[in-house]
């Protein structure tokens, strides 16, 4: 990749983080009076087992077992998979200590207000950004991923897991969750890969975050922004959800005539992302979605430890989990007054 490219990637990438951030931080303090006004038991068992799964202990404990099965087995694969978590963990850990202190921004549970004050602090209750359970969580589920890639769909779902209910315990905001979230995988990402080429894997992981960071925010304004009856919004929702079916129809296709990962697969997943985007009627949305798959699109170097195949019983499992998320983030709209 060309160095004028490679710096498009990452300006591009970097600027939908931060503009994806300042979004959901509009709605930092109404999900916090949301969780205030629930007293539900099974969400708060809920909030606490995430807290547990994400602890620091927890995750060590995972990586070391992973290592020791890894050594008694003489599988070097787990044994480097256990090794590299733990390493990822580490410097997970130490970033998000010093990006805490240096930010000072004050946990929900302090808050009273919707504007806060930043800056260097080392007082306790002023460390919310970005969130250390999430961030060391979304690290071991990258490892993970790169070493046992057929379940990057439980590991990414253990990590989400965490995140959520670090929100639901009123420890963090939402943004302090999906910025820990990137974090971590950024992190992850270049560690569990050749350190020689840790410029090439930084311009592969920043558009690889995209997904979860665009997502969120757009599942937080579905929650607080009632759908609108324009023709506008009408017409978005149409379009979104004939390129959905476009995207999905045509991944099908592919993997029934046996390809792998390609340019016409990652066109596909553009299109069902746009499709995505399109479909929840915001227009901004639309926009960052797009700019998203532009920076796809100059990173087109593949990934040399992605998944080559595309099996029908994979497409099977991707179709289903794409038309719960359109379901869902069309039922969640307008959910809170």
């Amino acid at each position: 990749m060309s160095r004028f490219k490679a710096l498009s990637v990452v300006s591009l990438s970097g600027g939908i983080v931060l503009f994806c951030l300042y979004q959901l931080s509009q709605f930092d303090f109404q999900t916090v009076l949301l969780i205030r006004s629930l007293h539900d038991p099974f969400v708060e068992r809920l909030g606490i087992i995430g807290n547990r799964l994400g602890d620091g202990l927890t995750l060590v404990i995972l990586c070391l077992g992973l290592g020791g099965i890894g050594y008694l087995s003489k599988k070097k694969e787990w044994q480097q998979a256990g090794i590299d978590g733990l390493v990822a963990h580490a410097l997970a850990g130490i970033a998000t200590q010093i990006l805490k202190h240096l930010i000072g921004r004050p946990r929900p549970r302090f808050t009273h207000q919707e504007a806060f004050e930043y800056g260097p602090s080392w007082q306790g209750g002023l460390d919310a950004f970005p969130s250390g359970h999430a961030a060391a969580s979304f690290a071991v589920a990258t490892v993970l991923a790169r070493y046992f890639p057929e379940w990057r769909g439980l590991w990414y779902g253990g990590a989400l897991f965490v995140g959520t209910a670090r929100v639901v315990r009123e420890s963090h905001f939402p943004t302090d969750v999906l910025g820990g979230a990137v974090l971590g995988f950024l992190i992850a990402y270049v560690w569990a890969r050749a350190l020689k080429e840790w410029r090439w894997n930084v311009v592969q992981a920043l558009p690889r975050s995209l997904p979860l960071l665009i997502g969120g925010c757009a599942l937080f304004w579905s929650i607080f922004s009632h759908p609108a009856s324009s023709g506008v919004a009408v017409g978005l929702f149409w379009t979104g959800l004939l390129l959905f079916v476009s995207g999905i129809g045509a991944r099908w296709i592919m993997a029934w005539q046996g390809n792998g990962n390609g340019p016409r697969t990652l066109l596909a997943n553009g299109v069902i992302a746009l499709g995505l985007a399109a479909s929840t009627q915001a227009l901004w949305v639309v926009a960052v979605t797009l700019l998203a798959c532009v920076a796809w699109g100059l990173n087109d170097q593949p990934d040399r430890q992605a998944v080559k195949s595309m099996g029908l019983l994979h497409e099977a499992w991707l179709t289903s989990a794409l038309v719960i998320v359109l379901v869902m983030s069309q039922s969640l709209q307008g959910l809170v007054p």
